[in-house]
């Protein structure tokens, strides 16, 4: 008769340690066991009786997916071998030690395993006696991809880069103008018990077949697709109104954990995200899951919604800059900043050389294959204009090279295109720097445009735009029409660096005539609150004048906004556009620039009433003063620290009121340096935030 099996030992913390997974949550309490693909693992077996490597037979059975099968990737049966070296690039088994009644086998995952949940069972059976026992065991076996395993697509080589792109759990998302850069510390968790089961039901409701689990190319994709609730009833449902009263603000996240864990106890797509929030929570996937990867902000950022390559404005014939064309032929936007993420891996479906950072987007904005998702576009191919390349890189391509056109409606009602202003787009391109810590300001930031596109003019810029355009018709078209106009006098928009919420402004630019002719100059000066898609949420102050300068002349013109025209109609992320646009007649020169500026809000003190210690009470006081005349309700503090996930609810703040204090209690759980995050958001003012940095002793 077959031997049975009495238990099993999958040794969840020691195979862990060597799969570096021995941070996630879900091993510490023994019911799963998280493994990467491509290495071994160890588990014992204790039999009823001693085991008789001549006569008994044991096979492990690995399946996965609704209907395991060995053609499509997601079964295995292996019958145990005695000790011989394991085959590294297919499924395998060894024998490793043997103790009477227990023995310990050693199991190959292959390099190509399907990233999932597999179930395993232990079959015995005696040569030639007919019949087979069978053991399931009831742990849950989570395998992951392999970023350490040279042979994984996901390999990274760099033990620096693997500490930050898979193991940091703590970083930052990009936010602000490309003029100030503003880095908000995000938690990514993706090591929190409530991370990785709640990512197998995402990719369930993806409808990613189990045999493409294995492949991260197919990953990826799908990972675009169901971090947003567009299409599957993915994790974070977007909304840009700014009304948020049935859910949390966009701004009110800081981390990804309150969000998988709203999403795991209520089975429904967490209410609200932007482009930030899902970026936050594709690096917590991705990481979970073992695919390297980053968080990456695009500075004026093109939303190109005809695919021409092209980012048409349109200027109406009272000289008034419109949102998207009159005749809804196309909507194209240029957002203030754009968050997305890149991903790492080789890309055996390209020709060579289209490995390492690919782009993937979960914002839903346009569609791909029929449904909202975004790449993984290779950034290679993106630089060098390859737009027929890979998945979506003509819409990542224009994201960040997009030239301006300009059209101009006539008397008649007309529109013509006037100018093309070249390289709009893409002004800045950001991630965080590799290193543990997060840094003050912009210390721990690194500009990684030069990977995205090549600098503007050189012969490379030139060959890569000359590419793009080649592969798109409606592009060949634009490029075309020519721009003959004269320009012969000079503009210029005087920026504004920064001013203070409840501060007056000036908008002020200085016109040069270097003609040896009068000219004619008709010119409106406007301001306008904007959310960071660019899209305008209030005209704030419009200034029309006309001069006629003389030949040389030059001349300035200038208007203030004071701040009742503006304290009330701030947009979320308090962004303010200044818009001049100039015309002059005889020779129909067109000119337009925008400005795009911050306005400061008030500052939120952080203080920690006590020492930090691990397992020890401590308090943290929040507190700001309302610069605002008006009561600020919906009002929330969310805090994120060691020990600590929390969005608070909080009382109505009255008009002006001074040292607004909040108090709360945490237990830190490790010790070293650890970062304590509070964000503050109502209605009426949001994302006050601050972070500060202590240490927690042992």
């Amino acid at each position: 008769m077959a031997i049975t099996v009495v238990s099993t030992h999958l040794y969840p913390l020691e195979n862990a340690v060597e799969h570096h997974s021995d941070r996630f949550e879900l091993i510490q309490d023994g019911s799963t066991v998280i493994f990467r693909r491509g290495q071994p693992f160890y588990f014992g077996i204790k039999f009823n009786k001693p085991f008789d490597k001549t006569k008994d037979i044991v096979r492990i059975v690995l399946v996965t997916g609704p209907t395991p099968t060995p053609a499509k990737g997601t079964s295995a049966a292996l019958i145990v071998k005695d000790k011989e070296d394991l085959i590294a690039d297919r499924w395998d088994a060894r024998f490793s030690s043997f103790t009477g009644s227990t023995v310990t086998i050693q199991v190959q995952i292959p390099p190509y395993a399907p990233v999932s949940v597999w179930k395993m069972i232990v079959h015995t059976a005696k040569k030639g006696v007919a019949g087979v026992n069978q053991h399931q065991i009831d742990k849950a076996v989570y395998v992951l991809f392999n970023p350490w395993c040279p042979n994984d697509i996901v390999h990274m080589n760099d033990e620096e880069q693997l500490e930050e792109y898979v193991l940091n759990d703590n970083g930052k998302v990009w936010q602000g103008t490309y003029k100030e850069p503003k880095g908000y510390q995000w938690f990514f968790g993706q090591f929190e018990a409530v991370v990785l089961p709640s990512i197998m039901m995402l990719l369930d409701r993806s409808s990613i077949p189990h045999q493409d689990r294995a492949d991260p190319v197919k990953m990826a994709r799908s990972i675009s697709a169901i971090t947003n609730n567009v299409d599957d009833n993915g994790l974070v449902e977007g909304k840009w109104d700014g009304s948020f009263e049935d859910g949390t603000s966009p701004f009110a996240w800081i981390g990804s954990t309150p969000i998988f864990e709203e999403f795991y106890n209520t089975q429904l797509p967490v209410k609200y995200g932007q482009c930030w929030v899902f970026s936050g929570v594709i690096v917590t996937i991705c990481r979970a899951l073992g695919i390297p990867c980053r968080s990456v902000t695009n500075y004026m950022s093109a939303h190109d919604t005809n695919a021409s390559l092209t980012i048409d404005t349109y200027i109406d014939v009272n000289g008034e800059k419109l949102n998207n064309h009159p005749g809804s032929y196309t909507n194209d936007s240029c957002w203030n900043f754009h968050v997305w993420n890149d991903v790492w891996m080789d890309r055996p479906d390209l020709a060579k050389g289209y490995g390492g950072w690919q782009s993937i987007d979960g914002t839903p904005q346009e569609t791909s294959d029929s449904m909202y998702r975004c790449g993984p576009a290779p950034v290679e191919a993106v630089r060098r204009g390859e737009v027929n390349i890979g998945f979506d890189t003509t819409f990542v391509y224009t994201e960040v090279r997009a030239d301006m056109c300009v059209f101009k409606e006539s008397e008649d009602g007309f529109w013509s295109r006037v100018k093309t202003i070249p390289n709009y787009v893409g002004k800045l391109i950001v991630t965080k720097k590799i290193g543990q810590e997060v840094l003050p300001e912009i210390e721990d930031m690194e500009d990684i445009t030069e990977i995205y596109k090549n600098p503007f003019d050189s012969p490379e810029d030139k060959l890569a735009v000359k590419k793009a355009i080649k592969m798109v018709p409606i592009a060949q078209d634009i490029y075309d029409m020519d721009d003959s106009q004269i320009e012969d006098v000079e503009f210029k928009l005087s920026d504004i660096e920064q001013i203070t919420l409840g501060e007056s402004f000036k908008i002020a630019m200085s016109m040069h005539n270097t003609s040896s002719e009068p000219r004619s100059v008709s010119i409106v000066l406007s301001a306008s609150s904007i959310l960071y898609t660019g899209t305008t949420i209030n005209k704030l102050k419009r200034s029309d004048a006309k001069f006629v300068l003389k030949p040389n002349q030059r001349e300035n013109v200038h208007t203030f906004v004071k701040p009742s025209e503006y304290m009330d109609k701030m947009s979320s992320h308090s962004l303010i556009r200044i818009t001049a646009v100039a015309n002059v007649e005889g020779t129909e020169q067109l000119w337009s620039q925008d400005d795009d500026f911050l306005v400061q809000k008030p500052q939120l003190d952080v203080k920690l009433n006590s020492e930090l210690q691990v397992n020890k009470q401590c308090e943290a006081t929040f507190s700001f003063t309302n610069p605002l005349s008006v009561t600020l309700t919906d009002c929330t503090f969310s805090i994120e620290g060691p020990g600590i996930h929390r969005v608070i609810k909080f009382r109505d703040v009255m008009p002006n009121e001074k040292y607004v204090t909040y108090t709360e209690t945490f237990t830190p759980e490790n010790d070293g340096q650890r970062t304590v995050t509070v964000s503050f958001n109502s209605k009426q003012l949001t994302d006050i935030k601050n972070t500060i940095t202590a240490t927690v002793l042992p």
